[in-house]
């Protein structure tokens, strides 16, 4: 996971590189760069991963997984025709769950993520790309929905326990997919998005240890270039 962020941050900074020395021709020739501006939005499926085995408690401890939306802008700097710089800034809302014999548990989060991504133009209208992911943790909240005896009564009741853990304020990853343009100014693209930073690194809840969590996601999403 270390080479492969460390491949990632290489990336980023040769283009970055790439962009000095871009502007510093550009601005000598009395010429503009070749900038866009876009909107995104995607949805697909993201789960939890690297928890031990018995992390629940319960008898199935199967990873949590559930929808991940993300919505947000996206930017473009043409460093060639082939290569392009292509950050964004996104809002992402997620929501997973697990079942076992205690309960559900849910995970509910908001993010607010920086993928600094690199693109590769195999043709005008098929492109790759790759590059690290910094995110920014705004809310989260983990609770297990379980039945609870009435006592005197008679029955039971579905209620929420809240866990007590806490996602950590901040996250990094790498992020990787690629696209295809349906029209001049519409793609669409698939995407993977690896986690590669503990989510709950001070986890020691009441019915949880969620030491060793990281996130992994699969989206399809669309990409409209205003300019």
């Amino acid at each position: 996971m270390k080479n492969i962020l460390t491949f990632a941050l290489s990336i980023l900074c040769t283009t970055a590189l790439a962009l000095a020395q871009d502007a510093s021709g550009t601005s000598a020739k009395g010429g503009s760069s070749q900038m866009g501006v876009g909107a995104r939005l995607a949805v697909g499926y993201g789960m939890i991963w690297g928890l031990e085995d018995d992390w629940s408690g319960g008898e199935n401890d199967e990873n949590p997984g559930g929808i991940d939306l993300e919505l947000g802008a996206v930017g473009r700097y043409e460093i060639s025709s082939v290569i392009h710089f292509t950050p964004e800034l996104l809002f992402r809302y997620a929501s997973y769950s697990q079942e076992d014999d205690l309960g559900e548990r849910e995970f509910n989060k908001m993010n607010i993520e920086v993928p600094l991504l690199v693109r590769a133009n195999a043709t005008p209208k098929i492109y790759a790309y790759i590059g690290p992911q910094l995110g920014l943790n705004i809310y989260d909240d983990v609770s297990l929905k379980a039945m609870v005896a009435n006592k005197g009564v008679g029955g039971s009741t579905m209620v929420s326990v809240p866990e007590k853990v806490e996602q950590a304020a901040l996250s990094y990853g790498i992020t990787a997919g690629a696209g295809y343009y349906v029209m001049e100014k519409l793609s669409v693209d698939l995407r993977i998005a690896l986690g590669l930073s503990e989510l709950y690194p001070d986890s020691k809840g009441r019915f949880v240890d969620l030491g060793g969590a990281k996130d992994i996601s699969f989206k399809l999403g669309a990409n409209y270039w205003i300019f």
